[in-house]
């Protein structure tokens, strides 16, 4: 493993910082490494995700875990944190019917994404599907999905998929999501079919209690490059890279 440390960003310029975050998960994806990318608000689920696309000529799923559907086309007129998933099924390969998304159910989802997950036939399973479901039934379903017709999956886990009493270091806390047994439970089930990325966002440690979102954050990457270890999963992803990378 090894820290790349931080991408340089513009924060007065969201499409430049996208850019850059776009070029270095690039170089790390086409090199065959698995790119870990430590958020950062969920603005940059779509720049990750155009980053690895760009390697590959194949199709990825995604699995999303939030309290939020983040996929309106835009938030106060630009590509924000509301919109990643919008402008990532519109990459080539990224299709949206392989976008799922798991824990949905905050008070705070923007309608403009609801109209749009219906109209892009994205698969949505609520907090409330989870509680019916159980965590097995609920891995099953995503992994169907995600996986039809793909060559790999990536994932996207927003820290505020998990109960704000649990996490509260983040910018957007929501009652009523994931405990945080379920949430690592999936992770794990998730991961173990493996990833060509994850990305861990909206960790925000001003807002942090004695570190104990920080340390939720740190143990789903362990869990679920646990769970690839443990299936001789690290590395799969290598065979779907076949486009080289021009900067």
């Amino acid at each position: 493993m090894c820290d790349l440390g931080d991408v340089f960003t513009i924060p007065a310029n969201l499409e430049k910082t996208f850019d850059q975050i776009s070029r270095a998960v690039a170089h790390v994806f086409s090199h065959g490494a698995l790119p870990i990318i430590l958020g950062g608000d969920h603005s940059i689920g779509f720049p990750t995700m155009r980053g690895t696309a760009q390697c590959t000529s194949r199709r990825i799923g995604i699995i999303h875990f939030d309290r939020h559907a983040d996929i309106q086309e835009k938030d106060l007129d630009e590509r924000i944190h509301t919109t990643p998933w919008f402008h990532a099924t519109n990459l080539r390969n990224v299709p949206a019917s392989n976008l799922v998304q798991i824990s949905i159910g905050g008070w705070q989802v923007p309608r403009e994404a609801v109209a749009v997950a219906r109209e892009r036939d994205t698969t949505i399973i609520t907090m409330s599907d989870v509680e019916k479901l159980g965590v097995d039934k609920v891995a099953e379903i995503a992994l169907e999905i995600a996986w039809k017709d793909a060559d790999a999956v990536y994932m996207s886990f927003d820290i505020d998929s998990v109960d704000c009493g649990f996490v509260p270091g983040t910018g957007w806390p929501e009652p009523g999501g994931f405990l945080p047994r379920e949430a690592l439970g999936l992770v794990g089930r998730v991961a173990k079919e493996g990833l060509c990325g994850m990305e861990i966002v909206e960790v925000s440690p001003p807002y942090d209690t004695s570190d104990i979102t920080a340390l939720f954050a740190t143990r789903v990457i362990v869990d679920a490059l646990g769970a690839m270890v443990a299936n001789n999963k690290v590395g799969a992803h290598k065979p779907v890279i076949d486009k080289p990378v021009v900067f």
